[in-house]
């Protein structure tokens, strides 16, 4: 069966997590399919105002009008939980993107200012996942060299 007519938003959420979101909806939403691990795509037909709330239903979690705008969501990093994932996403890193950018120092930190419950193992994690390693891997001169620069990122 064909797909249906209409235009795409890929979206940083599983299919059901998406469907559930538009639930009620409506707005020109023909189907939502999934588009990988954590992400799916709603093929529509919204335009002006309707597009924007399809959009914003979306912002906490990062959406693109073309898949190869959109950035992996920070679920799927290696060694990262549901609550390390849910933390991140309420400072603001959204994707793994995001998290590249801002170094996992900083995103450690960021998380840390909030939830003071976070562990040192939240920050080998977030440098163990960028690199695509298991966190187990970091040697002690790395994890030494990441405990430096929090000091000094607290110093500053």
């Amino acid at each position: 069966m064909p797909d249906p007519k209409g235009s795409r938003l890929y979206v940083n959420l599983s299919s059901s997590q998406t469907r559930r979101r538009l639930k009620g909806f409506g707005h020109g939403v023909r189907k939502v399919q999934s588009a990988g691990r954590n992400r799916a795509v709603v093929i529509h037909t919204a335009t002006e105002q309707h597009l924007v709330e399809l959009q914003a239903k979306f912002a906490d979690v990062g959406f693109a009008a073309v898949a190869d705008d959109l950035s992996e969501p920070i679920e799927n990093l290696r060694n990262l939980g549901p609550a390390s994932a849910a933390w991140l996403r309420e400072v603001g890193i959204l994707t793994i993107a995001d998290l590249a950018r801002v170094g996992a120092v900083v995103a450690y930190q960021r998380v840390r200012s909030q939830f003071p419950q976070a562990s040192l193992n939240l920050l080998w994690a977030l440098a163990a996942g960028v690199a695509d390693r298991d966190w187990q891997e970091l040697t002690d001169s790395e994890k030494a060299t990441l405990r430096r620069e929090l000091d000094d990122w607290r110093g500053a």
